[in-house]
C-alpha cells in the first residue's frame, strides 16, 4: 500500500477538500495524519468540536485503537522477560477467576492479543467462554482488560504509568492519555450522533458497566498525529522490540475470516501480508489506522462522529492505493 502523494499535497494542502468530504458524510470533525516511508509526512485536521474548532491540540476517544499501543507494551514487557507469551495469564494474576469455565484457565497473552482467547467482548462476572482458547476467532476486549490486570500487577505500574513510559514518551505522544483528567476534559471533542446530536460528552472518568477506565481495550484519549508519531516508531525502529517478537506482532496468529487474519494486537489483510491496520468505534467516536510494514506509508483518521467510518473509507480510498477496503469494512461491521 501506498499513500499518493500529490493526492496527499492537494488534500493537505487545500484545507475545503476535507471540510467538504465531512461534509458529505456529516461528520462535524476530524483529524488526519499521513506517513511516508515511515515518516509523518501531512497532517490536517478540520471541523468543530462543539462550540470550539477543531486544532491540533484537540483529542478524540480513539476506542480500539487503544489496543495494538497495548500490545506493543505487553510485548515490550514479554521482551524484558517479564511476561511469556504462552504462560496462562490467570494462574500468573490468581485472585478469583474471571470465569468458572474450565478452559479459562487456559488462557494466555497470546491468544489475547489475536482474539483467540475464547473470552466474550464484554461481560460481567463469572463470564461464559465462547471456545477453547486458541481454537477460533473472536474479537474480544474483555481478553485486553484481563492482560491489562496482569500487566500492572507484574510492574507495580498502574495503566497510565505503563502507557507512559513504554508509549507516549518513547513514541512523543505528547498530548496523548489513557484516562480521563481535567486536561483531558478540556482539550476533547464532543462525540455526535449520526444526525448530528451530541451523544457524549466528557466530564469525568468513566466508571460505569463492565469496561470502566483506564481500560487498554478503549481509553485512549488522542489525535491522528500523535498517533502518527506511535505508527513512525513501529516502522523505524520496531516499536522498541526484538526483531523475532515484532516478526510475531505482524504474523498470523488467529484467521478471522477469509480475507482477514490477526496479528499481536493488530488486524492483517490476508492478501497484502505487508499491512497492518486497527479501527475505533466508541459512541460519537470513529477511527481509522492503516500502515503498510514494506512501504512505510500509512494514513490515520480520528473523528468525532458515529459517521465516521464513512469518512476513514473515503479518505483511505482517496489518498492511497489499497484495494482491500471493502473486506475490511465488511469485517468491522460485524466485529463487534
Amino acid at each position: 500500500m501506498h499513500i499518493v502523494t500529490e493526492k496527499a499535497k492537494h488534500f493537505c494542502g487545500d484545507p475545503e477538500l476535507l471540510a467538504h468530504r465531512m461534509t458529505c458524510r456529516g461528520v462535524p470533525g476530524c483529524s488526519v495524519a499521513l506517513l511516508q516511508e515511515g515518516q509523518v509526512t501531512h497532517s490536517a485536521v478540520s471541523g468543530a468540536a462543539g462550540a470550539a474548532p477543531v486544532t491540533e491540540g484537540t483529542l478524540f476517544e480513539c476506542a480500539s485503537l487503544t489496543k495494538p499501543l497495548f500490545a506493543v507494551l505487553a510485548l515490550q514487557l514479554a521482551d524484558e522477560r517479564l511476561l511469556a507469551l504462552d504462560e496462562s495469564v490467570p494462574a500468573r494474576l490468581g485472585g478469583e477467576p474471571w470465569s468458572q469455565d474450565p478452559d479459562f484457565a487456559k488462557i494466555t497473552p497470546r491468544h489475547i492479543l489475536s482474539h483467540s482467547s475464547g473470552l466474550p467482548d464484554w461481560h460481567s462476572r463469572p463470564m461464559p467462554m465462547l471456545f477453547a482458547p486458541g481454537t477460533a476467532y473472536s474479537y474480544s476486549g474483555q481478553g485486553y482488560y484481563l492482560l491489562q490486570h496482569l500487566a500492572e500487577k507484574i510492574t507495580g505500574q498502574s495503566l497510565p504509568e505503563l502507557f507512559a513510559g513504554h508509549a507516549f514518551t518513547p513514541f512523543q505522544m505528547h498530548r496523548s492519555a489513557v484516562l480521563w483528567t481535567p486536561g483531558v476534559g478540556s482539550a476533547i471533542s464532543p462525540g455526535f450522533d449520526a444526525e448530528g446530536n451530541p451523544c457524549r460528552v466528557r466530564d469525568c472518568v468513566d466508571l460505569t458497566g463492565n469496561a470502566p477506565e483506564p481500560n487498554a481495550a478503549w481509553s485512549l484519549y488522542s489525535n491522528a498525529a500523535d498517533y502518527a508519531r506511535f505508527i513512525s516508531g513501529l516502522l523505524c525502529s520496531r516499536g522498541g522490540l526484538r526483531e523475532d517478537t515484532y516478526h510475531q506482532m505482524g504474523s498470523v496468529q488467529s484467521i478471522a475470516d477469509d480475507d482477514i487474519a490477526w496479528g499481536l494486537g493488530v488486524g492483517l489483510i490476508r492478501k497484502e501480508p505487508s499491512v497492518r491496520w486497527h479501527w475505533g468505534d466508541n459512541d460519537g467516536f470513529k477511527s481509522l489506522a492503516l500502515w503498510d510494514q514494506q512501504t512505510g506509508d500509512g494514513l490515520v483518521v480520528t473523528t468525532n462522529s458515529d459517521n465516521g467510518l464513512s469518512l476513514c473509507y473515503d479518505l483511505a480510498a482517496e489518498l492511497t492505493d489499497a484495494d482491500f477496503l471493502a473486506a475490511m469494512a465488511a469485517f468491522i461491521e460485524t466485529a463487534e
